[in-house]
């Protein structure tokens, strides 16, 4: 079994059923089945054998197409962001050595020429462009006079699906291999939590570089949805999309809610079609949560948390109405239990076992941990380790995250590891400063930063907010956060900005966030 059998088997059921919506282009799942059938096979005439092939593109027709396709021509798919420097592009490319692009024409012609010179093959479906400095181009006209492949090239379950890169702590991006085997078992882990009817209509808010993109694609189409696609010109503020498009299965990261709230988006009952609400990616604030409830009140509220290299997600909580009376740490909502039967543990910096009740470093095994980093054997046997305490002798994949568990027995995810910072020699964790600062209503919603010196020392904090203070309202602030925070840890800049910005992943970019506080 293998993830484009899974899925095209799937599909045949749905035949003219809408599969995929961005604005008006509308593709039925007899479109998306024959289509990428035809892509697969003139990848296959052109040689591409279980190799990686490069997807470039954001939410456009032709990406959608490109990652179905090439799985069914039992290759491997890499997400290429237009939007990253070259420096970047160029070393996913040579790291992946891969020879085929797939994608939007006009998202590929933003690649720099070189990078594109040094390619086998382009394919561009729905462009009329014939060449490129030498490079074979399969356009439109091309693929409709190909045959279609009769049936998926096999491919065996333990074979590289994707390679998803994440940004390294030196900058290098790291490439996580995700295995057919690591992508099924997470679909069949959603299939057996939501029970979805054909035809429901799901977000796709994530840019293909996040991989949460690859949930709301291939579930989607596994369950016969229809994948509506955010315009990237609405991300900030889809209230209009949500309605317009009758989303009833919606997935985003926090930090999107959280800009409707601070511009007047967010307000009840406006979204009584959603069903299932599911937000991941960022720690997920109760006042988000409380304030989705309202503006949902059909809806699930859920939070789903998993590393990259445990494909996508691999805990889930379901925030109930009860739980808006409990106090949860840092008032963050916790990330649950693992999905399936995969198992977790707490170890502490000697990778012990950490006592009842103690924090300690989230780790994770089980069938969805993925097989490591391409061309980086030593920073996968860091992070992906057996234990002497494991009678069982699994491999555990090392989050980096820290955490608890709760009286209830759910794990709660205070933060990374790293995110805790020292000021005049005491230590703090991030969190902990942002959660003082919720209190307040101007400043719900902080996102709190170290400031270094030229040594690369924490000499204190900038807190960014989506308000404006007046000098006033930020020392009466102070004064009453010193009722629940030490003086030093109060942050000695209060930046007011339009909107956070925002990494690839929609995630709030908090490494630009330190180089703007530093030039504040």
């Amino acid at each position: 079994m293998n993830v484009a059998s899974l899925i095209l088997s799937k599909s045949k059921k749905f035949s003219s059923s809408t599969a995929l919506k961005i604005e008006n282009k509308v593709l039925t799942y007899d479109d998306l089945l024959e289509k990428a059938l035809r892509i697969a096979n003139v990848l296959q005439e052109n040689g591409a054998q279980k190799e990686t092939i490069g997807i470039v593109g954001q939410r456009k027709v032709a990406s959608y197409l490109g990652l179905l396709s090439i799985l069914t021509a039992g290759c491997s798919f890499t997400p290429i962001n237009p939007k990253h420097n070259d420096v970047k592009i160029k070393s996913i490319i040579k790291g992946s050595k891969i020879r085929f692009l797939i994608g939007d024409e006009s998202d590929v012609l933003k690649l720099h020429k070189d990078t594109l010179s040094n390619l086998d093959l382009i394919v561009l479906p729905g462009s009329n462009l014939q060449n490129f400095e030498g490079v074979k181009i399969v356009n439109e006209k091309e693929l409709k006079r190909t045959n279609a492949l009769s049936n998926p090239v096999h491919c065996e379950y333990e074979d590289i699906a994707y390679i998803n890169f994440t940004s390294g702590s030196t900058g290098e991006p790291k490439g996580v291999k995700v295995s057919h085997k690591n992508i099924i078992n997470f679909i069949m882990n959603m299939s057996d939590i939501y029970k979805l009817n054909p035809g429901f209509i799901a977000s796709q808010t994530f840019d293909l570089s996040f991989d949460p993109s690859v949930s709301d694609i291939l579930f989607t189409w596994y369950e016969g949805g229809i994948l509506c696609v955010l315009p990237e010109r609405e991300l900030l503020v889809p209230t209009d999309f949500i309605i317009r498009e009758k989303i009833n299965f919606w997935n985003s990261v926090p930090s999107i809610a959280n800009f409707m709230i601070k511009t007047g988006n967010l307000n009840p009952n406006s979204f009584p079609n959603l069903e299932y609400s599911m937000f991941c990616g960022e720690q997920f604030s109760t006042h988000i949560a409380k304030a989705w409830r309202k503006a949902a009140p059909n809806s699930t509220i859920e939070n789903l948390y998993g590393p990259t290299e445990t494909t996508i997600y691999i805990t889930r909580y379901m925030y109930s109405k009860e739980d808006e009376d409990k106090n949860f740490k840092n008032d963050i909502v916790p990330i649950g239990l693992p999905l399936g039967d995969h198992k977790f543990a707490l170890i502490d910096e000697n990778e012990n076992l950490v006592a009842k009740n103690e924090k300690g470093e989230i780790i994770f095994s089980g069938k969805q941990l993925s097989k490591g980093y391409l061309n980086n054997e030593k920073k996968t046997e860091e992070v992906f380790k057996k234990f002497e305490w494991d009678a069982d002798d699994l491999t555990w994949y090392k989050t980096g995250d820290l955490g608890f568990v709760n009286h209830e027995g759910d794990i709660e995810c205070i933060g990374r590891i790293d995110s805790q910072i020292k000021i005049a020699g005491r230590r703090i964790e991030i969190g902990e400063i942002e959660y003082v600062l919720s209190k307040f209503k101007k400043t719900k919603g902080a996102v709190v930063v170290p400031l270094r010196d030229s040594q690369d020392i924490v000499t204190g904090c900038a807190a960014f907010i989506i308000e404006k203070l007046t000098k006033d309202e930020e020392n009466l602030i102070k004064k009453e956060s010193m009722k629940m925070l030490d003086s030093v840890f109060f942050p000695k800049k209060i930046i007011s900005v339009d909107s956070y910005p925002k990494a690839e992943s929609g995630k709030v970019n908090r490494k630009k966030l330190e180089a703007i506080a530093k030039n504040y």
